[in-house]
């Protein structure tokens, strides 16, 4: 992150407006780079003081303090979401791979049908179909040509 994208986003950090990779982007600069530093402290004292003497509320003693303060809740909130981000596609992974041996288990324990390999039959359904069903009216005209002689 350049200096000009750090100190353009120091009101939206100031005023908890940054998405988490922003955010994770904006302190890592933060704290490597000292202008940048100087100049989040001058705004955070100025704004917050501005804040709190809208609000009639006594001003701090240390906006230093809080500064860091918020920094490191900040570093933590990061922390807590990466871990929440990798913790879920851990739990995803998991129930994948049980899904997984789940259905190849199950594919080899359940019942197959028995193939029965007939390797010699004597059964003739063709055979026997045509017979039948041409000799009988041959023979039933035989029968009808010598009625009529």
């Amino acid at each position: 992150m350049t200096c000009v994208k750090a100190q353009s986003l120091i009101t939206a950090f100031i005023n908890d407006e940054l998405e988490i990779d922003e955010l994770e982007e904006f302190i890592g600069h933060i704290q490597s780079c000292d202008e940048c530093n100087e100049e989040l402290e001058v705004y955070y004292a100025l704004l917050t003081a501005m804040k709190q003497l809208d609000e009639d509320r006594n001003l701090s003693n240390d906006y230093n303090q809080e500064l860091k303060g918020k920094l490191e809740l900040s570093q933590e909130r990061i922390i807590h979401l990466r871990y929440n981000y990798y913790r879920k596609k851990g739990v995803l992974f998991v129930i994948m791979v049980l899904m997984t041996a789940f259905f190849s288990l199950y594919h080899y324990f359940i019942p197959k049908e028995q193939v029965n390999p007939v390797e010699e039959s004597r059964f003739k359904l063709r055979t026997s179909f045509m017979e039948k069903r041409f000799d009988k009216p041959t023979e039933e005209l035989e029968k009808f040509l010598e009625e009529l002689e």
